[in-house]
Order: structure tokens, then sequence, then C-alpha cells
């Protein structure tokens, strides 16, 4: 029993070193054990036989193992396991290329966009709302960094007089200015608060400015006013402008249009959100409040597309009068003959047969029918719509959308507030 602690020592001795054999050696007696070992030497240079040279058979974990110190043979180790074959991942598709829009070939109508910021979204809407026409073109003439009050007085005049002469055709100039105009006007020396009386006849004269070079060249033009912002204190100071926008126009023989009522709601507040071109519920205007979204530039055109089709006599539809043909006048002066001549007369319509008595049922007529006076004009034309209450008329007939309640009235069901 004393060599026993001795004994225990110096066999863990002998296990550590016979762990490290070479393991080189091994592997190669290892290998030469194995059936259909061949020796690569044996081949010619340059030759590989593949799994004949040396069998795919898996090394043996290298350090210290009981099974090779008591001579027992090792267990192979699992077979690798074959690659999974994923697929592969496809390429992502090409980004999606705007739709590049064909010139229009020699247009006979050119609707040249004048103005600041604002007016961009107006060419923009005018734009879109033509683009199926290849018969209307629309010019961008817009500088977003101007206004009326900070530039020279003549700028814009002058800026409207070089593009007429320079050779750019109109058929008809729509105009959209006052997006930034309310600041101070330099007046000499001095310098006159916004929306002050001064500041208002200052102000009107730089509009008449613009209107009267578009009244001296002959061109017909549109003024789309300004639209209410989020801002109330702003819409109040736009009202105003908007006045003498529409005073100067009119007084030069240009068309003002009011596009007011289609950003406000039912109590002429403004709103971001209202019918589209389409009649939808749609965001009209961005979240600062100032400018326009898509739908809303649309709704801007719209608004323009109805005067301008008016002051070109376009109408609904653009229809081309038929000519009379040419007459052939006979050498001695005579009328010349025509196909009405040739034609017989109609017989003459039978006399109405006088009835005995009156009638049970009286006759059919048309309920869309219009009284005329005996001499042919109209004895009534249909009421329009004016004033305050205008529009959420046109919102309740036209789109279908119905006016808000007002408390005490019959349409307000609302409990009472205890």
């Amino acid at each position: 029993m004393k060599f026993v602690p001795i004994l225990r020592p110096l066999t863990l001795v002998l296990l550590l070193m016979a762990g490290g054999i070479d393991a080189a050696s091994a592997q190669s007696g290892y290998y030469q054990q194995q059936p259909g070992y061949r020796d690569p030497r044996a081949y010619p240079p340059g030759y590989y036989p593949g799994k004949l040279v040396q069998p795919a058979q898996p090394q043996p974990q290298q350090g210290f193992s009981l099974r090779r110190f008591f001579g027992a043979q090792e267990e192979p180790p699992p077979p690798a396991r074959a690659p999974v074959s994923r697929p592969r991942r496809s390429a992502p598709p090409p980004a999606a290329v705007a739709k590049q829009e064909k010139p229009k070939v020699n247009p006979s109508t050119h609707v040249v966009v004048f103005g600041d910021a604002l007016a961009g979204y107006a060419r923009q809407g005018l734009d879109a709302h033509f683009s199926d026409d290849q018969d209307i073109a629309v010019v961008s003439k817009v500088r977003s960094d101007t206004n009326l009050v900070r530039s020279d007085p003549a700028d814009w005049p002058n800026f409207i007089r070089a593009t007429l002469d320079g050779g750019q055709k109109t058929s008809i100039a729509v105009v959209m200015l006052g997006t930034s105009d309310r600041q101070s006007i330099r007046d000499g020396e001095n310098s006159v608060e916004p929306l002050s009386d001064r500041w208002k006849e200052l102000y009107r004269q730089r509009v008449d400015a613009i209107t009267g070079v578009l009244k001296e060249r002959k061109v017909p033009f549109v003024w789309v006013g300004l639209p209410p912002m989020k801002n109330s204190k702003i819409s109040e100071d736009l009202v105003a402008m908007n006045e003498i926008y529409k005073e100067s126009v009119q007084r030069n023989g240009g068309v003002y249009v009011d596009i007011w009522p289609g950003f406000v709601d039912e109590d002429n507040r403004y709103t971001d959100i209202g019918p589209d071109v389409d009649g939808d519920p749609t965001k009209l205007r961005t979240n600062e409040g100032v400018f326009f979204t898509r739908a809303g530039a649309r709704k801007v055109a719209f608004f323009a597309d109805t005067e301008i089709k008016r002051v070109l006599g376009m109408g609904g539809t653009a229809t081309a009068a038929t000519p009379a043909p040419a007459q052939i006048t006979p050498a001695d002066g005579s009328a010349a003959p025509t196909i009405e001549m040739a034609v017989p007369l109609p017989p003459d319509a039978a006399a109405p047969i006088a009835l005995p008595q009156k009638p049970l049922v009286g006759p059919v007529l048309p309920l869309t029918r219009q009284d005329v006076a005996p001499g042919g004009t109209l004895v009534a034309a249909p009421p329009k719509l004016t004033g305050d209450h205008a529009y959420p008329v046109q919102r309740a007939l036209r789109v279908g959308i119905a006016p808000s309640s007002r408390p005490g009235r019959a349409d307000d069901f609302r409990w009472p507030n205890p």
C-alpha cells in the first residue's frame, strides 16, 4: 500500500507521454492499413486518380485518447452532411422609370403661366389637366423667388414684355402673384406698412402695370386669386389683396378667377381636406398651410380651365364651324341654283281638329322645358347661386356633401349639455 501514492502520478506521466505520439506517423500508418490504398508515387507526374490514391476516410483526432492507448479501434466520426442547396436570390427588379411625356408637336394653343411659387403649382395642375390634349401646350414663365413689393416696380412688366417680344407664342396668359407680398413697400425714403391705405395704393399701381402690359399687347389673360391660408391673420390680408387684383384685372379687360371657395369648409374657414376634381375628399394643401398638393394643384387648374376655355371661345368642347359651300353666280347676275330650290316644298300641315269637349288629361310637357316669350326669348334664366351660402348649396346639390348642423336647428341631433 506504500507504493499506491507513487504509482498514481507515474501512471499519469506515462499517459501524457503516450499522447504525444507523432500524429503524422499515426496518420500514415492508418491510411496504409486501409484496403485499396495505393502509393501516390506510383502514378505519373500531374495525374490525380481521385479517391483511389487516398481513401476518403476521416483523420484521427489529435491529442490523448484511451482507445488508442489500449489499442482499440477508433470509431469514425459521423459522415459529413451534404451541403444544402439554397435557391439563389434573384436580382432586385429595376427601378421604375417615370413615363416620359412626348413633346407636343405644333400645338395651336399656348397657355403661358406667369407668377411666383404658387403659380408653379397652377402650372403643374394645368400641365396635368391638358396632358392628353396635343393641341394645347402649357409654357412656364414662373419665378419663385420674386414678388411685387421688394423688387423694382418695373421688373414684372418688363419681364412680361420681353417674353412677348421674344417670340413666345401666347394664346392666353395665366397670372398668379402675391404669395410673399405681405411686406412693407419703399415709398421714397419711407417704409409703408403692409395693408395700410398708402400701401394699397402703391400695390394697386404695381398690379396695374402688369395688367396694362397685357392689355396693351392685346393678350387675353386670366388672373388667379390667392387661396386661404392656415394662419387666419394672413387669410384676412389676402382677402384685401384679392380685391385689388379683381378690380385691376376687370378694369383692364382680363378675367379674375376666384379659387377661395374651393379651399374652405361650409363655414368659410380654411381646410386642407376637401373634394378633388372628381368629387372625392382628399388632402388639397400641404402641412404648412400655404402650398398645394398634387390634387390641390389639379383643382386650381380646374377653376382656371373653365375661364380659359370661355375666353378662347372653346366652351366645353371645341368644335369647328362647317364652312358654307361656295356659291357660283351665273353671268346674268341671277341667283345660283341650290339643292333646296330643286327639292319640292313639303305639304302644308293639316289643321288641328277641334275637340268637342275639354280632355280629362292635358298635354304632356317636359319638366326641363324653359319658358319662352312669344318672341322666342327666355322668360327667366335659372337662378344663380351667389353670396356666402353659394358654396354649401353647390356642395350639397352637386357633390352630395350635406352641410353641418347648427345648434337649435331641426337637424341638430346632438345631446344637450348637462
